[in-house]
């Protein structure tokens, strides 16, 4: 049966199986974890776990393991295709992090998909003998744990509880119960992050629809990202228009334009530079395309491109003012005053706010020349912060 027959929220459970060694083995675990996962999450949520299968993606190990980013990739697409409203993706490769040398799994609630590597959980991999009770054990808690995680609950302090913030494999065994609390807290957010509306007209009436309804879940989802976070995942960015900067600032055109130019369209250049750096940073990092292969739109998507592109808009905003900062503590500070007053050809450029229009109008600059060059930018690192949660 497929998931759109069904009136009621739906979880994929997806096996990615790319190296293609001891399949059945791999197999056999995930089905037999997923039998043990669907009747605990029915009854837990009610909702109705459908297993899903993706054929030999071709991805390429880097540093001894796969990219989580790359099954994000595929996972966004057929999440949509397949018309489930969360998605839980089991590969059998090791996964590889910016932080750790590997994770057991790395949650997306932006995307509502979970990444899942099955490889650590087998005690053969640690040189102990085989145990494919304790495997599948392992697996139905991973299982459980990263979809509590989608539905946004917070981390547990006990290690008998299935959100506890556990640090080793040999943690999944014990962890076994969710609270009443926790319960209620998961079937609460269900609704509110399923996001599971689609339309295939009337979309502009339907992206606002969908801002207005799923708000918060993308305010969750900028403050999680952090402006401050994203702006340190941007070096070459930063370099660029550093170096635009530093050139402008002892520029006599600039004086110029300080001295003449109207307050209001310096601001007005400024609002333009900061939405165009956005759009070339969302071109650069954003994933895919809004529409499915069926012209479909989904609620799901709209979520995610809105909050990539909010997140990368108060980075642009929070850049901006930074570099503002620092032209006017430099212009205040070790600019000569001889030169504010011989340089501009109109009047001489002493007053504060000649102060305030150069370095308003150099900052945009600025990051409109740093924004061509952030796209150079690590795109798995930008991506990282953008859709990953956190490395468990």
């Amino acid at each position: 049966m497929k998931p759109e027959s069904y009136q009621g929220y739906v979880v994929g459970v997806m096996t990615m199986d790319v190296e293609g060694k001891d399949c059945k083995r791999f197999l056999g675990c995930v089905t037999k974890a997923v039998s043990n996962f669907e009747p605990t999450l029915k009854d837990l949520l009610d909702v109705r776990v459908v297993t899903l299968s993706f054929e030999g993606p071709h991805l390429t190990p880097a540093a001894g393991g796969y990219a989580p980013l790359d099954f994000l990739r595929i996972g966004i697409t057929e999440k949509i295709e397949r018309d489930v409203h969360f998605l839980l993706i089991i590969t059998e490769v090791d996964l590889s992090t910016t932080s750790f040398g590997s994770t057991l799994a790395l949650p997306s609630q932006l995307t509502n998909i979970g990444i899942i590597s099955i490889k650590r959980l087998n005690p053969t991999f640690w040189g102990d003998p085989e145990d494919r009770a304790l495997t599948v054990r392992r697996l139905e808690t991973l299982l459980l744990h990263t979809f509590s995680r989608l539905l946004n609950l917070s981390y547990s302090k006990h290690p008998q509880n299935i959100a506890y913030d556990f640090l080793d494999v040999e943690d999944l065994a014990g962890m076994v119960h969710f609270t009443d609390r926790q319960r209620q807290q998961m079937r609460k957010a269900l609704p509110r992050e399923a996001h599971e509306r689609t339309s295939r007209r009337s979309q502009w009436r339907f992206i606002l629809a969908t801002l207005v309804r799923d708000w918060e879940s993308i305010a969750i989802a900028i403050i999680r990202a952090n402006p401050f976070r994203l702006l340190a995942r941007l070096p070459t960015m930063i370099t660029a228009a550093l170096s635009t900067i530093i050139f402008l600032f002892f520029t006599p055109d600039m004086w110029d334009v300080a001295s003449t130019v109207e307050l209001y369209q310096l601001i007005l250049f400024s609002i333009i530079a900061i939405a165009a750096a956005t759009a070339a940073l969302y071109q650069a990092f954003a994933f895919g395309d809004l529409l499915s292969r069926r012209r479909m739109l989904a609620e799901s998507t709209v979520v995610t491109s809105a909050a990539t592109i909010l997140s990368l808009l108060f980075t642009m905003s929070l850049l901006f003012a930074i570099f503002m900062g620092f032209i006017y503590l430099g212009t205040v500070t070790i600019f000569p005053r001889k030169l504010m007053e011989t340089w501009p050809t109109v009047d001489p450029a002493v007053r504060t706010i000649d102060h305030i229009k150069l370095s308003i109008f150099v900052a945009a600059l600025g990051v409109l020349a740093g924004s061509l060059g952030g796209r150079a930018d690590s795109n798995g690192l930008i991506r990282g912060v953008l859709f990953v949660d956190e490395e468990a």
